[in-house]
Order: structure tokens, then sequence, then C-alpha cells
């Protein structure tokens, strides 16, 4: 995850120059001092930060997806669960695809559900992401004179998951964000009744005040280009900076 200025600033790198330098420049000529700004990280650094995001995010989802393999009869029995990475970071999502996961038109949650719930808590607590639950339900109203609506219920439904979460161990400061948002985002959205759209989604991320805005999702191979092509000016750098070059190209006097 690598925010566009520090992005804009390893190409520079690449090209032999720093987004500083640029700036410094431009102060030179105009003969104006520069808004000062935040120091940025070198682009070597920024990179090598973006390559340990994607490796924290991988192995968050290895021990994800080892729990799902070593409780085979546990998830058989439960609704699946699925693991996305997004731009925000690890999504894992629980969805009613085969039973209810929670009491109809209640927060009481099933007892295959609050197991799995539990069971997340230990890996999502090891690892360095904070933790946001989310809580969805489908179209489906209540009376008319009804003061409870989806709102309350996804917001409690989505309460009723950290709890389970912390009974299996994750720790109370790892999260960030409990929230509802009743059938405002739903999952399937042709059919707002669909019974996958009442769900429970679980998101580890790093916090937005921890990296700059506009921030983007470097895969691992795009990562590999970008220390590929480093490697590849550093070379071109060298042989430029060789004095034999430089003799062969320069002019007798």
């Amino acid at each position: 995850m690598i925010p566009q200025i520090q992005k804009d600033n390893i190409a520079d790198y690449f090209k032999g120059k720093s987004n500083f330098q640029a700036k410094d420049a431009k102060t030179n000529k105009e003969g104006a001092d520069a808004p000062k700004s935040k120091e940025e990280k070198p682009p070597e650094d920024v990179l090598e930060d973006a390559k340990k995001y994607v490796e924290r995010l991988k192995e968050l989802r290895k021990e994800i997806e080892a729990f799902i393999a070593e409780n085979q009869t546990l998830m058989k029995n439960s609704n699946e669960l699925l693991i996305e990475e997004t731009a925000e970071g690890l999504t894992i999502t629980l969805a009613e695809n085969k039973k209810p996961m929670f009491l109809l038109g209640g927060a009481n949650l099933e007892a295959t559900t609050a197991q799995v719930l539990q069971r997340l808590g230990k890996p999502l607590s090891s690892s360095r992401f904070l933790v946001k639950v989310e809580g969805h339900t489908d179209s489906s109203g209540f009376s008319s004179g009804s003061l409870y609506r989806n709102w309350e219920l996804s917001a409690d439904r989505a309460n009723a998951a950290r709890r389970e979460l912390l009974a299996g161990g994750l720790s109370e400061d790892k999260i960030a964000e409990v929230t509802g948002y009743a059938d405002r985002s739903l999952f399937v959205k042709d059919d707002p009744r669909n019974p996958l759209n009442r769900r429970i989604t679980i998101t580890a991320f790093t916090p937005k005040e921890l990296i700059a805005p506009k921030e983007e999702v470097i895969t691992p191979e795009q990562a590999a280009a970008l220390e590929k092509e480093k490697k590849k000016l550093g070379k071109e750098a060298s042989k430029a900076s060789d004095p034999k070059a430089k003799a062969v190209t320069q002019p007798k006097p």
C-alpha cells in the first residue's frame, strides 16, 4: 500500500532525482521559499515498507486459511467464510449461504458462527493490524410501527461479532471500529432480500493516519518490478561513473 506522492518519489528516484531536488530547483528559480511540508521517506524505504505490508497481509491470510483447513468439521457446519485482499486490508466475510447466523430479527448468534468468530480472534490479535467489524442486513423490514430498524439490527449484530472475537483472544485495543450499515451496502445488489446480504465483515487494516492519503495496493509482482528497475538503473549509473567509460566518450583536446 503506497501513497501516490511516495510512488512519485520512487519514479523520480529511478530517473536519478528526487521530488525534493525538483522542489529546491523551483525555489531557486523563482527566488522564493516554497512552503514547508512533512519530510517524506526515501523511495527505497517506501518500497521496503510496501513489501513488508504485503508480506504481513499474506501471512495473516495463510493463518486464516490454515484455520479453515484444520477445522473442516466446524466449517462444514458453518456458513462459508470468504477472504479478500482489498485496498483497505484483508477482509473476512461471513454470509448466510447455508443457515441463519442470527436468530430471525435479532442479534443472538447461532452457536457455530460464534465458534468461528472466536477462533478468528487469535490470528487477528497476533497480527500487526487493527480490526473493524461491520454488520449488514438484507432489505427485509420491520413492522411500520417498530422503532427498531435494520440500522439498530446491523449495529447490534456487529457488536455481537465483536464480543465473540474478544472471547477468542482478540485484544480490546485492536478494535478500531464497529459499524452497522443496515441494507445500504448489499452483497447481492439485484436481490435485496437474498440471505447473502445478511453478513458480518471483519477487516484487518493499517490506520489511515499512518499512511498518506490516496493509498494504493502494490502487488508482489509490482514490488519485484520496481526492485528490478532500481537495480538496472543502478548498473547504468555505475557504468556512467566509470572513468574508462568516460575516456571513450570524451573528445580529444
